[in-house]
């Protein structure tokens, strides 16, 4: 994984604005097409959003804890006990 800071920093950011704005394209398709077009819309956005978190961002967050989002760190530190 990326061990510099700096571009450690840009790729997490990169990736965190594509979530948001993935999610924010779900949530508008959500009453916008049919249901079994939405349902199909689900499966993928979960594939794309899982191999991202899990392939991506949880091992550039384990390499440079300080990238992880507050929110997600407060529910891991919360896990952990």
């Amino acid at each position: 994984m990326i061990s510099d800071p700096v571009h450690a920093r840009a790729v997490s950011e990169s990736a965190e604005a594509f979530l948001r704005t993935l999610h924010e394209a779900f949530e508008a398709a959500r009453n916008a097409v049919p249901p079994d077009e939405f349902e199909s819309l689900k499966v993928a956005v979960a594939e794309v959003v899982g191999t991202l978190e899990v392939d991506l961002l949880w091992p550039l967050y384990k390499r440079h804890p300080e990238l992880e989002p507050e929110n997600l760190r407060t529910k891991s530190e919360g896990n952990a006990s």
